[in-house]
C-alpha cells in the first residue's frame, strides 16, 4: 500500500489514492465544510437519533429521485 502524499492543500500533505485502494464501495470526502456547520449538523442528527451519514444518504436519494432540488439561489458561498 502506497501512503505517499502526492498533493498539497493548505500547506499540508494530502494522501491521494489511498482510500480508493482500501475501500471499493465508494468513499467520498467532502472538502471545505466549515467545522461549525459540521458540528451543528452532527448535534442536530444526534438530537434526532440519526447520523450525518443517514442525513446525507437521504438527501442524495431525494435529489437523485427528483423529489428535492436545491433552491437556485443556494450556492456554496451562501451556505456558509
Amino acid at each position: 500500500m502506497n501512503l505517499r502524499a502526492n498533493t498539497m492543500k493548505d500547506s499540508r500533505a494530502v494522501p491521494t489514492g489511498v482510500l480508493t485502494r482500501l475501500a471499493t464501495t465508494g468513499i467520498y470526502l467532502l472538502c471545505d465544510i466549515p467545522r461549525d456547520l459540521q458540528a451543528t449538523a452532527r448535534a442536530r442528527a444526534v438530537t434526532e437519533g440519526t447520523t450525518l451519514r443517514r442525513v446525507l444518504l437521504r438527501a442524495l436519494r431525494e435529489y437523485a429521485a427528483g423529489t428535492w432540488t436545491p433552491r437556485p439561489d443556494t450556492t456554496p458561498s451562501s451556505m456558509m
